[in-house]
């Protein structure tokens, strides 16, 4: 796996600064390598806290180049002398490729220290990137002591897993969970989901079994719940089907949301403002924090609960619009959509897709409303 240049990519796509052709190639290595997806989160934390990184006194600085030097000596070094070319007056800070190839070498730690201080800012980018692989070993490091197991779920494909502590998880695609092999004799039973899983766990009374996402943690003692917390949805949903279940959003620990049987919790993210004047975006709102019931759906004389069919291998969607169920299709067929500007925006879709494959699925759809499609190895366009 070409770890160097996933993490260079997703650098620039946090710096939206990534053309449409680099993220498409960073999508097909995330599906080849489903565990870059942990690189993913990694970028996302560190982006957040790059100032902590600046903020380091001499001897952590030096402690953490070094750390970072032992894994990756051969990967993501840098040339103090080629930096300083790169960042004269006029210089182009994206042309990440070349910046990732250079070769550092301190001579001391104070210059180790100034040369971070005086160019974090400058290079961008670039340096984020360097800063991203140390503390991606950092990250991994800490998280080996916790999580020894990790499985993937990769796109068109569910998985069924029993833990160590007899917790039944059923995995969706383009979804990962990371747990300890101890789990069982844990005080607190923990696992890491990035995607889509519904738990089944087992209770044990004194060790409590907690979910972290990217944006929120569950915790449960025995109850039956899902949790969808893909980052391409923006938004994170848990849905509680008996028991009981705590929720509490990553940035907020202390507040505690508990959910009932057949309620669901959803976040969502609020669209941006219009770009100002200046060509600069408002920053992010909050989320929008929603608690609903669930509410079942009867198509075809049959009843179906939307948020958790997936794991008994049926998918289905209510009014839902062609951009809504693109993520969703994808996933469910392993496949790549490209939607036309012909499609109607008021197009809604109602159905339940069991063992049609994409070809089947869609010429079922187009019962519902009229357009056309063409198939291509893995790609669908639609218009």
């Amino acid at each position: 796996m070409d770890n160097n240049r996933i993490i260079e990519l997703l650098a620039r796509k946090k710096a939206n600064e990534a053309t449409p052709r680099e993220l498409e190639e960073l999508k097909e290595l995330l599906t080849s390598f489903p565990d870059a997806l942990y690189f993913d989160e990694v970028v996302s934390e560190i982006w957040a806290q790059q100032q902590g990184i600046e903020d380091m006194s001499e001897e952590e600085l030096n402690t953490f180049y070094q750390a970072h030097q032992l894994k990756y000596k051969e990967e993501l070094v840098f040339n103090s002398g080629k930096a300083d070319a790169i960042t004269g007056a006029g210089a182009d800070i994206s042309t990440e490729t070349e910046v990732s190839s250079l070769a550092f070498t301190p001579d001391t730690p104070t210059k180790l220290n100034s040369w971070f201080q005086k160019y974090s800012t400058v290079l961008g980018v670039a340096c984020g990137i360097f800063i991203i692989s140390m503390a991606a070993f950092f990250y991994l490091k800490n998280s080996a002591k916790e999580f020894d197991t990790q499985v993937f779920c990769g796109k068109g494909t569910r998985k069924k897993i029993q833990l160590p502590d007899g917790t039944l998880v059923w995995l969706n695609a383009e979804s990962s969970l990371s747990y300890d092999s101890h789990l069982a004799d844990n005080k607190q039973r923990i696992v890491h989901l990035v995607g889509e899983a519904f738990f089944d766990v087992a209770h044990q009374k004194h060790r409590p079994f907690i979910v972290h996402t990217q944006q929120l943690s569950v915790k449960v003692l025995g109850t039956a719940f899902n949790v969808k917390a893909y980052e391409k949805d923006q938004g994170t949903e848990a849905t509680l089907l008996r028991g009981s279940i705590e929720l509490s959003m990553n940035d907020k620990p202390a507040e505690k949301i508990i959910l009932k049987p057949s309620e669901k919790f959803a976040t969502t993210v609020p669209k941006k403002n219009q770009a100002n004047k200046s060509g600069k975006q408002d920053q992010e709102l909050p989320l929008d924090l929603m608690v609903e019931s669930i509410v079942p759906i009867h198509i075809a004389g049959a009843e179906y609960i939307e948020e958790t069919s997936w794991k008994d291998n049926v998918l289905v969607f209510q009014n839902e619009s062609l951009e809504d169920l693109k993520p969703r299709l994808e996933r469910w067929f392993n496949i790549h959509i490209e939607l036309g500007q012909t499609i109607p925006s008021n197009y809604r879709f109602t159905g339940v897709l069991k063992n049609e494959n994409i070809k089947e699925a869609l010429t079922a759809m187009q019962l519902i409303k009229p357009f056309h499609f063409k198939l291509k190895a893995d790609d669908v366009i639609i218009y």
